[in-house]
Parts: C-alpha cells; sequence; structure tokens
C-alpha cells in the first residue's frame, strides 16, 4: 500500500472539534500593513462563491443573521453575545464550540444574506465582528485562536469580505479596511508556515483558505510562494485522504461524504487544475452507494452519524453480482473495500426484502479511529439488528470514553485495551479484511489482525445467509481470556432462555425473532443502559446516548475460540 499522508495521533484534531493551539499569535495585528491595494480598486471583479469558501448557513440562521445569537450547534442552547466580545468564552465547557466560535461560525449567515440581497448591513455587521476578534487578539490569545481549521476558514472568509470591497459592490472605510489588511496578513503568514497545514482534513480547510487569500489580494508578501503552497498541499491532502480503492481513509463513513463534499467544492472554484481531483472524485462517488445501509442510512462505524443518504442510495445497481444458492433466488450485491478494509454483503436496490451486512477491519491512523477491527453491523427486516455504538461526539467525558473503547464494538476484547497505537511506533497496518468467498449458500466475510500490547491475535469469519441466520466464528491467540460483544439496536428486547447459552432476542412487532447460541466454553452476561462500568448504550445522535441491550460472551483463559450463532424464527 503506498504511504499514507495522513497525520498519526491527534484523534480530537481530525474531529473538526478543535484542539488548543501552541502557535505564536502573527505580529501583524497590531502594525500598519501597506499594499497597493484598496478598496474599489478591482471594480466588477467576480465575485467568490461563498459555498466554495466553506461559508455554508441555513434558512433559519439567516434569518436571525442579525440577532447576535450564536448556536453553531444545535444540541447546544443558544448563546447571546455583544461586541465587543469576550473571545475566550467557554459557556459550555466544549472544545468544539470553542473551534466555532474562532471559525467565525456567527459570520456565515452574514454572508449568505448579504451574498443574497447585497444588503450593506450584514457586510457591515460581518466586518464588525472580524475587526472585533482583530482587536481582542492584539495583545492576547485563546487556545483555539490559532487553530488549523479555524485559521483556514477565517481566511477564506476574509478572502470574501476583502474581495467584495475591491470589487466596489460593498463600501469600507479606512480603518476597517487597514483591519482586513492586518488580518489577511497575520492570516497569511501564520498558514504558510513550515508544517502548519496538517495532513488530516484540517488541511484541506487550511490550504483552501490561504489559496482564497491569494486570490483575492496577491500583493501579500506570503502569496509570492503561498498559492504553490496551496497547490501542493491540497493535492497532497487529496492522495493521503482518499485510498486507492475510492474510500477514505478516516475509518467513518461519515467523513467519506464530508471530504467528497469539500474538495467538490475546492475544485469548483478552478484554483487547483493541476490536482489528481477528478480521477479520485469519480472513485470517491463510484464507492459512496456501497458504504450505506439498506435504508439508506451510513452505519455508525468510526465517528460517524447514521445521516440518510437517499441521492447515493438510489444509484445502487438493481441487478445482483453474487448469487447464494443455484436456483438464483438468494443474490446480493458484494464489494470488498480491499485498501479501507470494508466489506459490503448487502440486498438491491429495490428488493422485496432488503438487507445489509458491513464488516470493517482497518488501522491507517488514530483519525476518526475506533477500536473496532473485525466489527461489523447487520440490518434486515427493515431495522437495524446487531448495531456499532456510534459517534456520540468529541466531549471528552464517560461518554465519549464508551465509544472509544473496545467493549463498545461488535468485536472481541482483550482485558480492556484499547489499541491506539502500534507498538513502538511501527507503521499502521492498513487493510486488515480478507477477500469474501462462497461456501454451502452463505457468504463469509473474514480477516485478521494482531492487536498491540501483549501477544494476541484475532481471526473473524461470518457466515451469513440472508433472511436465514448469521454466525460469527472467532479464533484468538491470547494468553488471557477473552470476550465477544454483540451490540444490539434500540428496542430490541434481549433474554435469557432455559438453556445456558441460550437467548431470545425479540426485533419486534411485524418482526421475527432471533435464536441465539452462544458458544458452551464461555459464559453470558446481558447489559442495559448501565454506568458502572458503562455498558449497554448506543449513540443516537450528537451527544445523545440510549440504553440498549448489549450481550457479553465471557470466554476464559484457555479457551482458543467461540462460535456465536443468530438464527431467524420465522
Amino acid at each position: 500500500m503506498r504511504r499514507r499522508l495522513i497525520l498519526a495521533g491527534i484523534l480530537l484534531v481530525a474531529t473538526g472539534c478543535g484542539m488548543p493551539s501552541h502557535e505564536p499569535a502573527p505580529p501583524f495585528l497590531q502594525a500598519d500593513i501597506a499594499f497597493p491595494a484598496s478598496p474599489g480598486d478591482q471594480s466588477g471583479a467576480p465575485a467568490l462563491d461563498p459555498a466554495a469558501l466553506m461559508i455554508a448557513s441555513n434558512r433559519a440562521a439567516r434569518a436571525r443573521a442579525m440577532d447576535f445569537v450564536f448556536r453553531p450547534r444545535s444540541d447546544l442552547p443558544e448563546w447571546h453575545y455583544t461586541l465587543p466580545l469576550d473571545w475566550s468564552a467557554d459557556p459550555f465547557g466544549d472544545l468544539n464550540w470553542q473551534f466555532q466560535l474562532h471559525a467565525w461560525r456567527m459570520l456565515n449567515p452574514l454572508a449568505g444574506e448579504y451574498a443574497r440581497q447585497h444588503d450593506q448591513a450584514y457586510f457591515d455587521r460581518a466586518v464588525d465582528i472580524a475587526r472585533d476578534w482583530k482587536a481582542w487578539h492584539v495583545d492576547r490569545s485563546a487556545p483555539l485562536s490559532w487553530q488549523d481549521m479555524a485559521t483556514g476558514l477565517r481566511a477564506s472568509m476574509l478572502a470574501y469580505l476583502i474581495r467584495e470591497a475591491r470589487a466596489g459592490r460593498a463600501g469600507l472605510g479606512n480603518d476597517a479596511w487597514g483591519d482586513l489588511l492586518q488580518l489577511a496578513r497575520a492570516h497569511g503568514e501564520i498558514l504558510t508556515r513550515p508544517g502548519f497545514i496538517p495532513d488530516d482534513n484540517h488541511g484541506i480547510f487550511a490550504a483552501h483558505g490561504l489559496m482564497a487569500l491569494c486570490q483575492t489580494l496577491a500583493e501579500l508578501p506570503d502569496c509570492v510562494q503561498g498559492e504553490a503552497l496551496a497547490v501542493r498541499r491540497m493535492d497532497e491532502l487529496f492522495a493521503g485522504q482518499f485510498l486507492e480503492d475510492g474510500v477514505h481513509a478516516e475509518h467513518s463513513p461519515d467523513y467519506h461524504w464530508f471530504a467528497m463534499t469539500v474538495f467538490e467544492r475546492v475544485a469548483s472554484t478552478g484554483w487547483y487544475a493541476n490536482t489528481r481531483f477528478d480521477a479520485g472524485l469519480a472513485r470517491a462517488r463510484a464507492a459512496a452507494p456501497f458504504l450505506l445501509h439498506a435504508d439508506g442510512r451510513q452505519p455508525g462505524l468510526g465517528d460517524s452519524e447514521r445521516t440518510l443518504r437517499e441521492s447515493d442510495h438510489a444509484r445502487l445497481p438493481a441487478t445482483p453480482d453474487t448469487c447464494l444458492d443455484e436456483d438464483g433466488d438468494n443474490c446480493i450485491l458484494l464489494r470488498h473495500f480491499d485498501q479501507a478494509g470494508y466489506v459490503i454483503a448487502r440486498s438491491v436496490r429495490g428488493a422485496h426484502e432488503p438487507h445489509s451486512l458491513f464488516f470493517t477491519c482497518g488501522w491507517h491512523s488514530t483519525i476518526h479511529k475506533h477500536p473496532d477491527e473485525l466489527s461489523f453491523e447487520w440490518w434486515a427486516f427493515d431495522g437495524l439488528i446487531l448495531a456499532d455504538s456510534g459517534k456520540y461526539g468529541y466531549t471528552p467525558d464517560d461518554s465519549r470514553a464508551f465509544v472509544l473503547s473496545r467493549a463498545a464494538h461488535n468485536t472481541v476484547s482483550f482485558g480492556g485495551r484499547e489499541p491506539h497505537q502500534p507498538d513502538g511506533g511501527a507503521p499502521f497496518p492498513g487493510a486488515c479484511t480478507s477477500e469474501p468467498r462462497q461456501e454451502d449458500g452463505a457468504i463469509i466475510l473474514s480477516g485478521a489482525y494482531d492487536p498491540p500490547g501483549p501477544a494476541a491475535r484475532h481471526a473473524r469469519e461470518i457466515y451469513y445467509r440472508p433472511g436465514e441466520s448469521l454466525v460469527v466464528r472467532d479464533r484468538v491467540e491470547h494468553r488471557g481470556g477473552f470476550s465477544q460483544w454483540f451490540h444490539f439496536a434500540p428496542g430490541i428486547d434481549v433474554s435469557q432462555t432455559a438453556g445456558a447459552g441460550e437467548l431470545r432476542a425479540d426485533l419486534g412487532a411485524s418482526r421475527p425473532s432471533l435464536d441465539i447460541h452462544t458458544d458452551p466454553a464461555c459464559s453470558t452476561r446481558l447489559h442495559h443502559g448501565s454506568r458502572q462500568p458503562m455498558q449497554g448504550w448506543m449513540s443516537t445522535g450528537y451527544g445523545e446516548m440510549t440504553a440498549r441491550y448489549t450481550l457479553e460472551v465471557v470466554c476464559p483463559a484457555g479457551v482458543a475460540g467461540a462460535e456465536a450463532r443468530f438464527e431467524v424464527a420465522r
């Protein structure tokens, strides 16, 4: 596998939640800046597209753009502010909220309404907030003031405002113009510092902000080399973000769409003609429909929410490519993304009884990575059956710690060790799935990996007969015991039946039940909404956790393998 450019070891940075930055502030926020540039000196210059600059807002936010209300996420209350603003504010103890503040997200609806109405009042308010940020930062900074992604997004906003002033479409006084130039100079200097543009998805915004500034204010000293730097880094970022099989490399289907959308907007500017975007984006679009469950929603793997992607789901083939019996009655779509480490077995578009099985084993970095090697999700009979823990969010609390544990995924755990880093600085192992195969009317998804730490190995085979059964066979090499984990979707009732290791899962009204048979060499435990320790939970929205049943199959030391069978009881 080709060399990955994704930066290892920065889980939180890649999330968009923001990590504190230790970059020293540029000196240009308090110095007079003189460029051969002035408002109106590029009369008639074409407007920049806010969407192409990642300046996005919805109708509701635009309707309240002038209300001094900041609410970047729906799960948090409104924050009412006045100018001058306290840019060190952290009213909710939330890193992501602080990031959104320093990314000037409250300017997005202002710019959006200005672009729609060409009303100077919206432009003036946006400039006032930008100048307020500059005034506050002359002799101080907050932990996220110069965070990489926030800096890039501010640079894009500055480019938009400066372009409107230079084109003569918006009025701007001399003092305000001087402040915008100071801000532009400061952002150009920091964005061109060696190593500032990171190798994760934040780098896209940093490089694009630099390019936007240089396209708008080429007189900036840092733009002598800045434009070439932005093109080179964007090309490297694209090559590092998407693997050769077309799938995004950050372990989360959610970020496949995120990065694909961002790069499509970036490419729409025409500023990156000498990059590899076109062919790579075509592969990413082709892969997208297969990264969805049978209901058109993303699996909750890694840092993914279960977003509905109807337009991409509609592009699925209606013709199967694999049949599991001689009569050709049980036919499926089967895809193996061998670079990413995903295997998907699912029904075709428009199937009478839709179903999907999503299997994962890949480890390319720590970015959005959960310890979920050889985990899977199963959707059938009009809903999720076995489901991953999901994203939850990025606040470092007990719930976040839980979703980042092996015990939160449909895999095995060895004494609770969490493999976030290879041993001894070894390279990340990459994909660990095997080519799927057929046997006796079943499709077999498999893989194997070596967890870090004490000698251990886990190999798994899943025998899948759609509409009939799912059998999980694990083989382990480990001096101690291990646990198999099976997490059911909320609303499914699981209970122990008469025999040891025999359980029944009631999927709900109009859905069949499952008879569950676990390995006789192991014992079973059921968890539901436990807090000490946390177990039996699933993320059902950003910052939200819902109780659900979890089956733990506990295998003692000396047991080298275990089998769990899930049989449909019609």
